[in-house]
Protein backbone atom coordinates (compact mmCIF):
# COMPACT_ATOMS: atom_id res chain seq x y z
CA UNK A 1 0.00 0.00 0.00
CA UNK A 2 1.29 3.45 -0.83
CA UNK A 3 1.99 5.99 1.89
CA UNK A 4 -0.68 8.40 0.59
CA UNK A 5 -3.30 5.62 0.72
CA UNK A 6 -2.32 4.74 4.27
CA UNK A 7 -2.59 8.39 5.31
CA UNK A 8 -6.02 8.63 3.66
CA UNK A 9 -7.24 5.55 5.51
CA UNK A 10 -5.92 6.87 8.80
CA UNK A 11 -7.95 10.03 8.19
CA UNK A 12 -11.07 7.95 7.48
CA UNK A 13 -10.96 8.37 3.70
CA UNK A 14 -10.87 5.79 0.98
CA UNK A 15 -10.10 6.24 -2.70
CA UNK A 16 -13.77 6.56 -3.62
CA UNK A 17 -14.26 9.47 -1.27
CA UNK A 18 -11.22 11.30 -2.63
CA UNK A 19 -12.71 11.64 -6.11
CA UNK A 20 -14.89 14.68 -6.53
CA UNK A 21 -18.49 13.86 -7.36
CA UNK A 22 -18.14 10.16 -6.49
CA UNK A 23 -20.68 8.59 -4.15
CA UNK A 24 -20.04 5.60 -1.93
CA UNK A 25 -21.28 2.43 -3.61
CA UNK A 26 -24.06 0.62 -1.77
CA UNK A 27 -24.44 -3.09 -2.42
CA UNK A 28 -27.82 -4.20 -3.74
CA UNK A 29 -30.05 -5.90 -1.15
CA UNK A 30 -29.90 -9.26 -2.96
CA UNK A 31 -26.11 -9.23 -2.75
CA UNK A 32 -26.12 -8.43 0.97
CA UNK A 33 -28.65 -11.22 1.56
CA UNK A 34 -26.59 -13.70 -0.46
CA UNK A 35 -23.40 -12.72 1.39
CA UNK A 36 -25.21 -13.20 4.71
CA UNK A 37 -26.33 -16.65 3.55
CA UNK A 38 -22.76 -17.54 2.68
CA UNK A 39 -21.72 -16.48 6.19
CA UNK A 40 -24.48 -18.60 7.74
CA UNK A 41 -23.41 -21.56 5.61
CA UNK A 42 -19.77 -21.10 6.58
CA UNK A 43 -20.67 -21.09 10.28
CA UNK A 44 -22.91 -24.17 10.11
CA UNK A 45 -20.87 -26.19 7.64
CA UNK A 46 -17.58 -25.16 9.25
CA UNK A 47 -18.60 -26.52 12.63
CA UNK A 48 -20.02 -29.66 10.99
CA UNK A 49 -16.77 -30.26 9.09
CA UNK A 50 -14.63 -29.77 12.22
CA UNK A 51 -16.94 -32.19 14.06
CA UNK A 52 -16.80 -34.83 11.34
CA UNK A 53 -13.07 -34.61 10.58
CA UNK A 54 -12.18 -34.74 14.27
CA UNK A 55 -14.53 -37.52 15.38
CA UNK A 56 -15.28 -39.56 12.25
CA UNK A 57 -18.92 -39.63 13.35
CA UNK A 58 -21.28 -40.19 10.42
CA UNK A 59 -24.55 -39.82 12.36
CA UNK A 60 -25.09 -36.24 11.16
CA UNK A 61 -25.62 -34.90 7.65
CA UNK A 62 -25.49 -31.32 6.36
CA UNK A 63 -27.18 -29.65 3.42
CA UNK A 64 -28.36 -26.21 2.36
CA UNK A 65 -31.08 -24.72 0.20
CA UNK A 66 -28.93 -24.26 -2.88
CA UNK A 67 -28.44 -28.01 -3.30
CA UNK A 68 -31.62 -29.41 -1.73
CA UNK A 69 -35.10 -28.69 -3.03
CA UNK A 70 -37.85 -28.13 -0.50
CA UNK A 71 -35.79 -26.16 2.01
CA UNK A 72 -36.64 -22.53 2.70
CA UNK A 73 -34.60 -20.13 0.56
CA UNK A 74 -31.23 -19.31 2.09
CA UNK A 75 -31.28 -21.95 4.82
CA UNK A 76 -28.98 -24.65 6.20
CA UNK A 77 -30.04 -27.97 7.70
CA UNK A 78 -28.38 -30.57 9.91
CA UNK A 79 -30.08 -33.95 10.29
CA UNK A 80 -29.16 -36.70 12.73
CA UNK A 81 -29.80 -40.43 12.63
CA UNK A 82 -32.01 -40.05 15.72
CA UNK A 83 -34.46 -38.07 13.54
CA UNK A 84 -33.66 -34.63 14.93
CA UNK A 85 -33.37 -31.73 12.51
CA UNK A 86 -31.79 -28.33 12.99
CA UNK A 87 -33.08 -25.96 10.30
CA UNK A 88 -31.50 -22.52 10.19
CA UNK A 89 -33.29 -20.11 7.81
CA UNK A 90 -31.28 -16.95 7.20
CA UNK A 91 -34.21 -14.66 8.02
CA UNK A 92 -34.37 -16.10 11.55
CA UNK A 93 -30.63 -15.73 12.20
CA UNK A 94 -29.33 -12.75 10.23
CA UNK A 95 -29.61 -10.40 13.22
CA UNK A 96 -27.99 -12.85 15.65
CA UNK A 97 -25.37 -14.60 13.57
CA UNK A 98 -23.00 -14.76 16.57
CA UNK A 99 -25.34 -17.33 18.16
CA UNK A 100 -25.14 -19.78 15.23
CA UNK A 101 -21.82 -21.51 15.93
CA UNK A 102 -22.49 -22.19 19.64
CA UNK A 103 -25.98 -23.46 18.78
CA UNK A 104 -24.66 -25.81 16.09
CA UNK A 105 -21.90 -27.09 18.39
CA UNK A 106 -24.42 -27.79 21.17
CA UNK A 107 -26.85 -29.48 18.76
CA UNK A 108 -24.14 -31.71 17.29
CA UNK A 109 -23.14 -32.80 20.79
CA UNK A 110 -26.72 -33.56 21.79
CA UNK A 111 -27.55 -35.57 18.67
CA UNK A 112 -24.46 -37.69 18.23
CA UNK A 113 -22.95 -40.59 20.12
CA UNK A 114 -19.19 -40.59 19.66
CA UNK A 115 -18.59 -43.86 21.49
CA UNK A 116 -16.82 -46.37 19.30
CA UNK A 117 -16.09 -44.06 16.40
CA UNK A 118 -12.59 -44.26 15.00
CA UNK A 119 -10.84 -41.17 13.79
CA UNK A 120 -9.49 -41.33 10.25
CA UNK A 121 -5.73 -41.09 9.88
CA UNK A 122 -5.09 -37.61 8.60
CA UNK A 123 -2.74 -34.68 8.80
CA UNK A 124 -5.61 -32.71 10.33
CA UNK A 125 -5.03 -32.53 14.08
CA UNK A 126 -8.69 -31.96 14.78
CA UNK A 127 -10.70 -29.35 16.56
CA UNK A 128 -9.67 -29.25 20.26
CA UNK A 129 -13.30 -29.10 21.47
CA UNK A 130 -14.43 -32.10 19.41
CA UNK A 131 -11.23 -34.03 20.12
CA UNK A 132 -11.88 -33.68 23.87
CA UNK A 133 -15.49 -34.84 23.41
CA UNK A 134 -14.31 -37.81 21.34
CA UNK A 135 -11.74 -38.74 24.00
CA UNK A 136 -14.40 -38.57 26.74
CA UNK A 137 -16.55 -41.01 24.76
CA UNK A 138 -13.58 -43.29 23.94
CA UNK A 139 -11.25 -43.34 26.97
CA UNK A 140 -9.14 -46.31 25.82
Amino acid sequence: MYESEVRGQEQGQDRGQELEGEQEYELPAWMVRYRNFKTLGAYVCGEFIRFYLTTGCEQISYTHSQITEGLPNYSCRLTSEDGAVLLLPLDDWVERMEEVRPLVREWLGEHSDLKGYQREKSHYQGDPYWFAKWQEANPW
